[in-house]
């Protein structure tokens, strides 16, 4: 199979596809793989590494979307949709719900597409998602910690979009005579639990809402006390927001539209200079008040909340996110690659259900309900 690896061009996105060491694989078992040429090299893997490997460097976006499967790490952009065709596959994370226009292209264009993040074990697990679920936790709330220091990350408060906030000026916790952070985290999943070890680990006082109750008994066994899990009820929220110092927005439901748990009510009963990481916007986010933001412009305030909506947390860490997406997407890849894309959704289950769109059709009824009807 021809296999092609365009460069990542989503803003701060530095991510890429596929490592030398993984094109060594495909290469051995006969396939063809094609890379934009520096599409690695922000994730330390530069074009001679490729090459080494027997991967072929092409110098166009064009060359390496012409291939019979395009594996990409984020969504495509409107700038690629010319690219989309019903003659290649597309494997990369999607997250529909939260863009109807690449889901109409998608459909117009009879593209089949897997979503990394709707593939799915016969148990439930999300094995692509995962791993950048864990390190998007972890980022969110190294992230939150900055920013509860006095100064945005562009270095003020009257830069990056918070004019007039009011910053906390505080540390997570740690010191003797100081009271410690309190975080509030929506979601005690991959990303919920790593967020929870980062904050332990800076001696904040932690609180985490989920909806399963095995989920609640599981963190609280798993953190011995350290954090407190709790079952999420609507009616005690606003108040824990209001109490808040960092809220991290982690609630999924896997292929639709993130919960919206937070009103712009709650938002304006937080706190100044209270931080929200929204880190389910690639879903849509969780809040009224979220939007989509950039590494050019990582922050907003909405009544003196610091708002952080970046959908691509893992990218600021491009070397290590790299190399455990290739680890948990290879397998799949290889599995398409070997059988034929047809041929390999038919008989890998889990492969099945990471169909998002094929031949013109929604066929992921997470995705179908983020819209509510049969065609975007």
């Amino acid at each position: 199979m021809r296999i092609g690896i365009p460069k990542e061009i989503k803003n701060g996105e530095h991510r890429v596809a596929l490592t030398p060491h993984a094109a060594v694989e495909l290469v051995a078992a006969g396939h063809e793989v094609s890379v934009e040429r520096s599409a690695g090299i922000d994730s330390g893997y530069a074009d001679s590494e490729y090459e080494k490997a027997g991967a072929m460097l092409v110098g166009s976006a064009a060359d390496a979307w012409s291939a019979e499967l395009v594996v990409k790490v984020k969504e495509p952009l409107p700038q690629e949709y010319d690219y989309l065709n019903s003659d290649s596959g597309l494997f990369t994370f999607l997250h529909l719900a939260a863009v109807p226009e690449l889901t109409r292209t998608l459909l117009e264009k009879k593209t089949r597409a897997i979503g990394y993040e709707t593939v799915e074990l016969d148990h439930g697990g999300l094995p692509i998602l995962a791993p950048m679920s864990k390190v998007a936790g972890r980022v969110a709330m190294l992230m939150a910690a900055r920013l509860l220091q006095f100064g945005s990350l562009h270095g003020g408060s009257q830069q990056g979009g918070l004019a007039g906030v009011q910053h906390k000026g505080m540390l997570m916790g740690g010191i003797e005579g100081v009271d410690p952070s309190r975080v509030v985290i929506l979601g005690g999943g991959n990303v919920g639990r790593h967020a929870a070890h980062v904050a332990v680990g800076l001696d904040a006082e932690v609180i985490v809402l989920d909806q399963n109750e095995g989920c609640v008994s599981h963190l609280n066994e798993l953190f011995g006390g350290r954090v407190t899990a709790s079952l999420y009820a609507e009616s005690d929220l606003g108040s824990m927001l209001a109490g808040a110092d960092v809220v991290i927005g982690a609630a999924l439901i896997p292929g639709e539209h993130a919960p919206q748990l937070i009103t712009d009510a709650m938002i304006a009963s937080m706190q100044n200079g209270t931080v929200f990481m929204d880190v389910a916007i690639d879903q849509g986010g969780i809040s009224q008040t979220s939007r989509v933001t950039s590494y050019d412009e990582p922050v907003y305030a909405v009544h003196g909340v610091i708002h952080s909506c970046l959908p691509n947390l893992p990218a600021s860490v491009p070397r290590s996110s790299t190399q455990a997406l290739v680890a948990a997407s290879l397998p799949y890849l290889k599995l398409l690659a070997a059988e034929g894309i047809a041929s390999a959704v038919d008989h890998h289950s889990a492969l099945k259900r990471g169909i998002n769109t094929w031949d013109g059709e929604i066929r992921h009824t997470g995705v179908l309900r983020a819209y509510s009807f049969d065609h975007v």
